[in-house]
């Protein structure tokens, strides 16, 4: 178990059929292999061999995603790793400590390529400037904008058209107004869909945003 476990996620992904959608010197992202997605929300850490998926709130070791791949045991999933993908684990090397994301200012929303992916995504200006910011930030020792979605604890969900991530602390983010109503939904544009959508459901419940699958226990 010990040697399945230092197998290289990212090779055994690529002997699986997935690869990269982008990558960093401490961490690659792909589309989820356990699930359908559009934009890439399963990270692996080129550091500590570990995998996350941002999606349902769950990772591990390789061992770890080959149970979930094959719906196998502990045992089962280390024979697989050992048999078909004999591939070695070597960290990446790294002159500094873990960056995350850090906020540098938050403005209205108003940079014309955030209003483009908005638009894109079906979401009228209007709405996108009442429910989030215009989120500038640090990450990798350059600075990027998206669109911001706050959540409870002050952090913030960010999107545009090239990446998908969040500063911590993650939670949900909640919309209550004391209605006997609940709608939850599960990220940032399902809940400005919404808004669009059906606009009556929308001003006549209250709203959690989970921001993760993760977060449904919360």
């Amino acid at each position: 178990c010990e040697r399945a476990r230092n197998i290289c996620i990212v090779k055994t992904l690529a002997k699986l059929g997935h690869f990269p959608i982008r990558k960093s010197e401490k961490e690659a992202w792909f589309l989820s292999p356990l699930r359908s997605e559009t934009q890439a929300s399963f990270s692996v850490s080129l550091i500590k061999n570990l995998w996350y998926d941002f999606g349902i709130g769950k990772g591990g070791s390789a061992i770890d995603l080959i149970m979930a791949l094959e719906n196998c045991s502990a045992y089962e999933a280390a024979q697989s790793l050992q048999e078909n993908i004999p591939l070695s684990f070597s960290p990446e090397k790294i002159s500094d400590k873990r960056n995350s994301v850090q906020i540098k200012q938050i403005n209205e929303l108003k940079h014309p390529a955030l209003i483009q992916y908005l638009t894109s995504r079906k979401i009228p200006l209007q709405i996108g400037q009442t429910f989030c910011h215009e989120v500038w930030y640090y990450l990798n020792n350059k600075t990027y904008f998206a669109i911001g979605l706050s959540n409870d604890a002050g952090g913030y969900e960010l999107r545009n058209k090239f990446f998908k991530c969040s500063t911590s602390p993650k939670t949900v983010s909640t919309f209550l107004r004391g209605y006997k109503r609940l709608v939850i939904t599960e990220g940032m544009f399902d809940f400005l869909s919404l808004k669009v959508l059906d606009d009556e459901l929308f001003s006549s419940s209250d709203i959690v945003v989970l921001n993760s699958i993760g977060n449904i226990n919360l």
